[in-house]
């Protein structure tokens, strides 16, 4: 392995023919340490290529036995309609589908067979201090798609990382300038024949993703509390798809870090780029935010604006930033026409979880790879009837544990005209 080919790992680049990361890069990985060059390692960078080599081990997935059994078995549901029907059964008393899996309060996978107990001539797995029956992929895949509206981060490139503690470590390069070296301390001379060289390492840092828990409920009649999966699956889809989604997807955007993911706009690496006039956007914000864009960002990073931002954009024209009356459009040509969905050849997405008009972050240019998410615990149902007893429902709940923050740790100077650039810019609510 290579100098290039380790902060190729490090930046988030391992396969630089890959659109996004929405899978684990657990092979690749593997085959660049397996790669490793002893003709590299012997060199003046050994101890710091150790050290990087041992992070990136670390973050390979480590599944007991049991937990690898378990997930099997929960891939034997054809359906939701089924898994939801045998989670029901289960928890009423009914008989106990030995496909089911559960987690327990530690967020842990375990076999039901060997805790499954038999009271009063029925089968009870699991209470109502544990993590929930593990949702198969199959019915997952269909939770995902009822999104209230797109996901954003996920599946535009985010770095998606597997956890099996309650902690991650995960290394980065600290290069936060560029004015004298690169790669956070890597200097390169032009040196005569025979003169010395000044010994420099690149500096690395390490950043910890912990998971934060979100839990969400909705009631059901009583009515469908006998097997009425069918009538259930539609329901338990649309409510807990959506919020799954939609909730996720808020704290990667504007989390504050405290109890929920740390959010790309509450970021240290942010770049608040100021606007024209107050309460607007001009084009010439747009061309300073795409200056400030990481170059090697450019070719993959996404427009994210709220909803109230599309007439400002629909009205975008040239000139001074003070708006003027007879100004040439630049955005759209012709009114009957669908307005473009890319500015500078990038797309633009609208979502409703970006600040309103005016305020900061009501306009995003986000390369989402450099953004890192967790996964803790993959989503789980359970099942009560206690909770609403009263009024004859049943109350559903589904539980997830994620992690998310920004990989790079700041925004970096470039080495001539002192302007820092990041792949995260958004537009400031402050003027110029």
């Amino acid at each position: 392995m290579n100098l290039e080919q380790l902060n190729t790992i490090i930046d988030g680049r391992i396969d630089e023919k890959a659109k996004s990361f929405t899978a684990p890069p657990e092979d690749q990985i593997k085959k660049l340490i397996a790669e490793q060059s002893d003709e590299f390692v012997a060199g003046q960078l050994k101890e710091q290529f150790e050290e990087a080599k041992a992070k990136l081990t670390a973050m390979l997935p480590v599944e007991n036995e049991e937990t690898k059994a378990a997930k099997e078995k929960a891939k034997g549901f054809p359906d939701g309609k089924s898994f939801l029907g045998a989670v029901m059964r289960a928890k009423s008393g009914r008989g106990y589908d030995p496909r089911l899996t559960y987690l327990d309060a530690k967020g842990e996978v375990r076999s039901p067979v060997a805790t499954e107990q038999k009271t009063a001539g029925h089968m009870e797995v699991g209470d109502d201090a544990q993590g929930g029956f593990l949702v198969p992929e199959i019915f997952k895949a269909s939770l995902l798609q009822m999104a209230l509206e797109e996901s954003i981060v996920r599946p535009h490139g985010a770095t998606v990382l597997p956890m099996t503690t309650d902690s991650l470590k995960i290394p980065y390069v600290d290069d936060t300038t560029h004015a004298s070296t690169v790669f956070g301390g890597v200097l390169g001379q032009w040196t005569a024949e025979a003169a010395a060289k000044s010994a420099t390492k690149p500096k690395f840092g390490q950043l910890e993703l912990v998971p934060h828990k979100y839990a969400g409920i909705t009631y059901a009649s009583d009515e469908l509390r006998s097997d009425s999966a069918t009538a259930l699956e539609p329901l338990i889809t649309y409510m807990f798809g959506s919020a799954w989604g939609y909730f996720q997807d808020d704290a990667y955007l504007v989390g504050t870090g405290v109890g929920q993911p740390l959010g790309i706009q509450n970021c240290n690496c942010m770049i608040n780029n100021l606007r024209h006039t107050s309460g607007d956007v001009m084009l010439e914000d747009l061309a300073e935010m795409w200056s400030r864009l990481l170059p090697s960002s450019k070719k993959r990073a996404y427009w994210i604006i709220n909803p109230t931002v599309l007439p400002r954009l629909i009205q975008l024209g040239s000139g001074n930033a003070a708006a003027a009356s007879g100004k040439n459009l630049v955005w759209i040509d012709n009114a009957a026409k669908s307005h473009p969905v890319k500015i500078l050849g990038r797309p633009v997405i609208e979502s409703e979880k970006m600040q309103a008009l005016g305020t900061a972050g009501d306009i995003g240019l986000y390369d989402f790879r450099y953004y890192l998410i967790g996964n803790r615990q993959d989503i789980t149902i359970d099942v009560s009837s206690h909770v609403a007893f009263t009024t004859d429902e049943i109350c559903w709940r589904f539980v997830f544990r994620v992690a998310g923050q920004c990989w790079p740790q700041s925004a970096m100077t470039l080495r001539r005209g002192g302007t820092s650039v990041s792949p995260f810019v958004q537009l400031s609510a402050e003027t110029s």
